[in-house]
This record gives C-alpha cells, sequence and structure tokens, in this order.
C-alpha cells in the first residue's frame, strides 16, 4: 500500500493528491515557512557534529582504516564518545616512585605517543575527529578509594585519578587534537554500592578531577554525573533529590555541563517503559530549571547515551530486523525532539556501536553468528566475517542533510517537523511519534519554484526497517505519515529563497518548581525578564500524577488570561509507569505577557506535583 501510494503522488499533481486520504479522520496541519529563519537561543545552523553521531571513537582498535573510512566518508557520521581509552592507558602507567600512591604522569606522553603517533594510521589522529570526542571512563577502575587495586597506584584518592586524567588530556594530545570534553564516569551511581561508595563521595571526586583537569587544560569541558537512571519521580522524588539534586548542590558549581544517558527500554534499574516525547522533555526541563536557579543559569547538556534497550540488552543474541526497526525508531524519535534543542544539547550520542568485538566475551554462553544489537556490523559464525545491520539505516538517512534552521511548526506534538535550507534546497523532515498514520497537510510551500522534488522514507513500526528514496513530480499537499515513519522532503530550486524575517527562541524558566498539588488549591510560577512583542509563545508544563488521576490541570492561566488545555502531547500515555511525567506544551497569546509573569493552575484533587513550567517565547526579530 506505501509503495502504491508513492507511486500514485509521483504520477499526479500536487493539487491532486489530497482527497486520497479523506478517510483518515484528523488532519495534521504542518506549516512551513522557508523564507523566516529560525533562531533556537542564537542557533541558526544545524550542526552535523552535535547530532549525526555514533558511540565510538578514534581509538576503537578493531575498526580498520577501511572502516574508520567508511564511517567519516559513506555514513558521514562523526565520533561521538570513548569509554575505554582512559582505562585503557592506565594499565601501563606505573606509580611515582617517589609516592606509590600516585601515577607517574611523566609516562604519559611517551607511551601515547607509542600507541598512537607511532603505529596509528592518519586516520585516528585526524584533529576534526579527536576534537569533539567525549571521554569517559568506569568508575569502578577509576573512583580512588583505599581499596583500590585496579592499578599500581589505585587510585587510592580523588587526587590520583585528577592527577591522571590532567596529564593524560595535557600530555597526550595537542592544542589541535584535544577532546573538548570529559565526563568523570560512566553511568556511576549505579554502581556506588558495589564499588563500595557513596553519591556523595562519587559528586566531591567530580569536584576534584574538574579543578585539576581544567587547571591543565582551559579548553576543556568538564562534566557530569553520566546518569544511567533519570526516573527522577521514582520513590516519591528520592531519585532526583539524592542522586541528580544532590550532585548539583555538591558539584555542580565545577560542572560546565550535565550529561545523562536516556533510553526507551530499561536502563541498568527501573521498569520498562518509553522516555521518547513528553518525558525525555521534561527530565530536559527540571535539570535545566534547577540549574537556572542554583547558578543563574541553565548550564547545557550533553545527552551521551540514547536510543532503545530490547529484551537481553548487552547479551548476544541472534539478529532480528524487528529489533532493530524498534531500535531506530527510538533513535530516530528522540533526535527529532533533540534536534529543537541545540543551544540547550552541545551533543546527542546514540548507542550505536562499531565492530565491538569486546561485546562478544561479556557472556560465557556465547554462540557463533550471534551478536549484540547495537552494532553497526555484526560478526557472523565463521568468527571472521563481518556484516552491516540494520542501524546503519540511521545514518543513511541524515546523509547529506545541512542548513540553516527555517520556521516550522505542527499542530500534532507527535508528528515532529524540522525545515532545513542550503542554499538552493529546502529539507523538510518529519516524524510520526504515534502508534497510527496521521494525514499531513503540508502548508506554506506552495510559492516555492522547485525543478526537482526527492522523498527519502524510513519505516520503523513494521517487521523490518525500509529505507527508500523516489523522484516525485511535485511537491504534495498533503502526505499520509505511517506509524513510527520519519520521512524527508527535499526541494531542489531554481533560485535561494531570499530571507525576509527572523523569529528567535528565548527561555525562561520559573524561580520555583516541585511544587504539590492539591485540590483546588492554586500553584504559582513567576517568571522574570520574559521577552515580549510580536511572535508566539508556549508554556511547557511538566505535570507528574499517578496515573488514574487527571494528567491536566483544569485551568491555567498567565497573568489572568485563561489557556487552552490540550488533549494531547508528544509520545505514549505513560501506561507501565505508576506516574505520568511528561511535558505538555499549550499556547499562550502573546498579548498576555508581562515582563514580570504568573502562571496559575489547579486541579480537583491532591495528589502529584508540577516539576517544572518554562516560557518558551519565539519572538519576531528583523
Amino acid at each position: 500500500m506505501k509503495v502504491f501510494r508513492l507511486v500514485f503522488a509521483a504520477s499526479l499533481a500536487a493539487s491532486m493528491i489530497k482527497p486520497i486520504f479523506a478517510e483518515v479522520a484528523e488532519v495534521v496541519e504542518v506549516n512551513l515557512e522557508p523564507t523566516t529563519i529560525r533562531d533556537i537561543g542564537g542557533v541558526t545552523k544545524f550542526n552535523r557534529s552535535q547530532y549525526i553521531t555514533l558511540h565510538e571513537s578514534f581509538g576503537s582498535g578493531d575498526l580498520t582504516e577501511e572502516d574508520l573510512l567508511y564511517i567519516e566518508n559513506e555514513l558521514e557520521a562523526e565520533y561521538g564518545r570513548d569509554g575505554g581509552l582512559i582505562s585503557w592507558m592506565a594499565n601501563d602507567i606505573p606509580a611515582d616512585s617517589k609516592n606509590p600512591d600516585m601515577p607517574d604522569v611523566s609516562k604519559i606522553k611517551a607511551l601515547f605517543d607509542k600507541r598512537f603517533y607511532e603505529n596509528g594510521s592518519d586516520i585516528r589522529l585526524n584533529p576534526e575527529n579527536m576534537r569533539n570526542v567525549i571521554l569517559c571512563t568506569h568508575p569502578e577502575k577509576m573512583h580512588g578509594h583505599k581499596n583500590n587495586t585496579s592499578y599500581e597506584w589505585g587510585p587510592r584518592s580523588a587526587e590520583a585519578t585528577a592527577e591522571y586524567f590532567a596529564h593524560l588530556l595535557k600530555y597526550g594530545f595537542t592544542d589541535k587534537n584535544r577532546p573538548r570534553a570529559i565526563e568523570v564516569y560512566n553511568e556511576p551511581f549505579v554502581k556506588a554500592k558495589k564499588i563500595p561508595t557513596s553519591i556523595e563521595e562519587m559528586s566531591e571526586q567530580h569536584k576534584v578531577v574538574a579543578k585539576r583537569v581544567k587547571e591543565l587544560n582551559a579548553d576543556v569541558m568538564v562534566g557530569g554525573y553520566s546518569a544511567a537512571w533519570v526516573e527522577f519521580e521514582s520513590g516519591n522524588w528520592n531519585n532526583w533529590n539524592n542522586w541528580q539534586k544532590k550532585f548539583m548542590d555538591i558539584a555542580g558549581q565545577d560542572m560546565d555541563f550535565w550529561s545523562y544517558h536516556i533510553y526507551d527500554g530499561v536502563n541498568v534499574m527501573g521498569t520498562p517503559r518509553a522516555r521518547t516525547g513528553s518525558n525525555s522533555e521534561a527530565i530536559m526541563d527540571i535539570i535545566d530549571t534547577y540549574s537556572h536557579i542554583k547558578f543563574g543559569v541553565a548550564k547545557p547538556i550533553m545527552i551521551t547515551e540514547y536510543g532503545k534497550i530490547p529484551a537481553g540488552n548487552m547479551s548476544t543474541m541472534p539478529y532480528s530486523e524487528e529489533r532493530s526497526a524498534g531500535m531506530l525508531y527510538s533513535a530516530l524519535g528522540q533526535l527529532m525532539t533533540f534536534m529543537d534543542h541545540p543551544d540547550r544539547l552541545i551533543r546527542t550520542v546514540p548507542f550505536i556501536l562499531g565492530k565491538a568485538s569486546w561485546t562478544y566475551g561479556m557472556a560465557n554462553d556465547y554462540v557463533p553468528g550471534d551478536a549484540n544489537p547495537y552494532l553497526l556490523w555484526r560478526r557472523l559464525a565463521d568468527g571472521k566475517s563481518y556484516v552491516k545491520t540494520d542501524l546503519m539505516k540511521f545514518y543513511y538517512f541524515w546523509k547529506g542533510v545541512k542548513g540553516e534552521w527555517r520556521l516550522s511548526a505542527s499542530s500534532n506534538p507527535d508528528v515532529r517537523v524540522h525545515m532545513l535550507v542550503d542554499n538552493k534546497r529546502v529539507n523538510v523532515i518529519m516524524m510520526n511519534l504515534d502508534n497510527t498514520s496521521k494525514k499531513v497537510a503540508l502548508n506554506g510551500l506552495n510559492k516555492v519554484k522547485t525543478h526537482a522534488v526527492t522523498l527519502r522514507s524510513l519505516t520503523t513500526n513494521v517487521k523490518k526497517p525500509i529505507l527508500a528514496e523516489q523522484t516525485l513530480q511535485a511537491m504534495p499537499e498533503s502526505y499520509d505519515l505511517g506509524a513510527g515513519e520519519i520521512v524527508m522532503f527535499q526541494l531542489d530550486m531554481k533560485n535561494a529563497l531570499p530571507v525576509k524575517r527572523k523569529i528567535k527562541e528565548h527561555r525562561v524558566y520559573a524561580t520555583s518548581y516541585l511544587q504539590d498539588i492539591k485540590g483546588n488549591q492554586d500553584i504559582n510560577f513567576t517568571f522574570k525578564s520574559v521577552p515580549t512583542g510580536q511572535g508566539s509563545a508556549k508554556l511547557r508544563l511538566s505535570p507528574a500524577r499517578e496515573l488514574g488521576k487527571q494528567p491536566l490541570p483544569s485551568k491555567v492561566l498567565i497573568n489572568g488570561t485563561p489557556l487552552v488545555l490540550p488533549n494531547n502531547w508528544a509520545g505514549d500515555d505513560q501506561k507501565g509507569r505508576k506516574m505520568f511525567y511528561g511535558m505538555v506544551e499549550l499556547n499562550i497569546p502573546m498579548e498576555a505577557l508581562n515582563e514580570t509573569s504568573v502562571v496559575s493552575l489547579s486541579y480537583p484533587d491532591d495528589g502529584g506535583k508540577i516539576a517544572s513550567a518554562v516560557l518558551q517565547i519565539n519572538r519576531e526579530e528583523r
């Protein structure tokens, strides 16, 4: 049916396509303004290094030069994160003869030169590849405590860890290729009891490491805590208070960015659930809000792992096209929401690995031919041959995509939309996060004169993911967007479009957060220094309520003006959770805003919290 639809669309004039889908009840209005620049907090251009990444780095010894060239040139992907280099290099660093509890950092440069500069191929040391890689390491090996015997020198203190990190970055790299960001540990808090240590000690070590690293490497950002379990509402917000908030309170002043991992499925702890959509937005907003309250600024974020954790997680298993399709849905769906925040998210890295030969030895019951589900290349039963997996399609879909953000909007939060203009090409990207198809009306392109239109599509809610591309005779006025489908219309124009105006997005954070809900009592949020003028505005409201209770307030007002309550939000209904926790957008009339604005809302019954409230002002700035 899909093929017939596309062939049919390609053979008709655009104005004749609409009636085909008359049987679909809901029509999602997608409004496109290709001559209006979308300035997202000062960012106007799509940065592939920020988004089109994989969880690999220059130091992956199981990737051949041919593999590395394929990643760079064919997939056009950027190396995202390295979790092994720091601990791997430490194996050959002896203790300082004058102080056995400290590493002999004088050996670092010679060791690094021998491992990389003398024996490595040039591609492994391409400064452009290395500069953006996020370094991190394993707390089981690198958390400093008196009983640590991972290396000759421990580390038996936070200072030993810090000295090694700082000198490795200083003398293992040059100013041109030094990685610009380091997470102190990978997912440390879920491993604290095993080490054993405490959340407080781990947070304090982040401070010690950050200070020493930046003393020797002023150009390196240090962040954390690389959270594995961002179920903040768990245990009546104990997860938030005892992990994320505590980390920010102890180490936050010395952190340049916050980092966490977000998956559909289960990541280390918790119960199965989807985070794609409203939940992932709520997680970002509460971190931003508390950061702003605590430090006067919403420090930027790195999402250093994301996607979907399938049944079996990191185990080797028979290959499944359907499983890969589900993983593509989560990675693409989350990316489409992350792309709304290039000013807030320094880098996002899907947990997609290269060949990762280390994964084959993680379990004793390995069956030849089985493989880890996160790989781009999986090893066959002969133990030598590799074949590509369907996860390659994540990168094929985004191949060649670049450009300047232009204004776009969808009437349904499940239909995500972005528009990029690259000289004489317009890219319109849409994805349906819902499990039912949507008829999408495409408005605003009727005056764009094109000489070619290409449609690229990738299906994910299927037994086998299908990536397709074909030429259309004209840009359609509407499109039937399948469940979990992502599409890109590429319009090649005869002439570059003129820029007529700019809309700049501003975020304003409330002065309070995590307010208790009490029946028929007003909850108020105050916002200061609110931009006013021409444009549009939204309230990003993140309620957290037990399932079965009314998720949204009965009424919401801003400066006394009532707002229309939506009946939908991005992503699923969060069944399987104990609590609904998600960000829901409410439209605000610009004339209702004041420089100091107050949002007031109420529920009919007790229970739950409003985790955060954020204003997004999209102001016209010529």
